[in-house]
């Protein structure tokens, strides 16, 4: 929820509500532009209409150049996408449709339509979709507890913190062996109780 103050005004406020997922970097970015618009809207309306909407046009373009905090957002973004997927394991929808027993004919199946059916997850990394193969079991089907996770994590804005989540050692999942050292939970899969709690207490945040 972003409050924005009306400007030349004593204390009136606009409530702007954004979309679930939204960064804040991007929020911080757009609070300035959209004051502007605000006051270009609430200005004099006696302008021309190509006056105004030259202006508008200004505004735009500015409210798409991204500052210092989006891009160093972006930047540890990257960072951790390319460490999850270098030290994993991944695999494309036609690798996973060659290793089925009876592949389909369309390539893209099976995989794509299980991830349609939230059984499992994918990530965009350099212009395709990949699957981590500890989602699935030795004859390349989905493991039943991976739907469940994603249930529990719910709708996420970026499926690269799902994988982030998976990937890095959570506080919620002791090694058995140790437990003061914590564990990835794509190495908890067949700890059920404990994953899914951890999963229920996923905070949506990542870093490299």
């Amino acid at each position: 929820m972003m409050k924005l103050k009306k400007l030349e005004s004593s204390d009136l406020f606009l409530t702007v509500r954004l979309p679930r997922g939204v960064s804040p970097a991007v929020a911080a970015s757009l609070k300035s532009g959209i004051e502007e618009a605000i006051s270009l809207l609430g200005a004099d309306f006696d302008a021309s209409v190509l006056s105004r909407a030259d202006d508008l046009a200004k505004l735009i373009a500015k409210l798409t150049k991204p500052d210092a905090g989006l891009i160093q957002e972006r930047i540890l973004r990257r960072k951790t996408m390319q460490a999850v997927f270098e030290e994993g394991e991944w695999l494309t929808s036609e690798d996973i449709n060659r290793l089925q027993a009876l592949p389909p004919r369309s390539k893209s199946l099976p995989a794509n339509d299980w991830k349609r059916r939230c059984r499992v997850f994918a990530v965009f990394y350099d212009g395709k979709n990949y699957f981590a193969r500890y989602q699935f079991d030795d004859a390349y089907q989905p493991l039943p507890i991976i739907k469940d996770i994603l249930r529990e994590i719910g709708e996420v804005a970026d499926p690269w913190e799902t994988a982030a989540w998976f990937h890095y050692p959570s506080g919620w999942l002791g090694d058995l062996v140790d437990g003061t050292k914590a564990i990835a939970p794509k190495d908890a899969l067949h700890r059920r109780d404990e994953v899914l709690m951890a999963a229920r207490r996923m905070h949506g945040i990542y870093e490299a």
